[in-house]
């Protein structure tokens, strides 16, 4: 009896673990500061070379370094790749 106890136990911690692990990973994707900045720094990129920013350029770049990033591609890689993706769907 105490087996299936400790079995049921230990299985509900599991799943509690992975539930709040995925739900703060998706937090700190939506508003994590460096999402923020990323954003800023798009929007300013486009103004300085007098092009029409749209929020959804800004998101989709920033969501594609930001997973770039937690796969350790470097900083320099993450922004080339993340723009050449951009510049493919335009």
């Amino acid at each position: 009896m105490r087996v299936i106890n400790f079995a049921t136990i230990s299985l509900f911690i599991f799943f509690t673990q992975i539930f709040y692990t995925d739900n703060l990973r998706s937090e700190f994707k939506k508003n994590s500061i460096i999402k923020i900045f990323c954003k800023e720094s798009v929007k300013s990129e486009f103004k300085n070379n007098s092009l029409r920013y749209e929020e959804s350029i800004g998101e989709n770049v920033c969501n594609c370094y930001l997973e770039n990033i937690s796969k350790n591609i470097s900083h320099e890689n993450s922004i080339s790749k993340c723009k050449l993706k951009i510049i493919k769907k335009n």
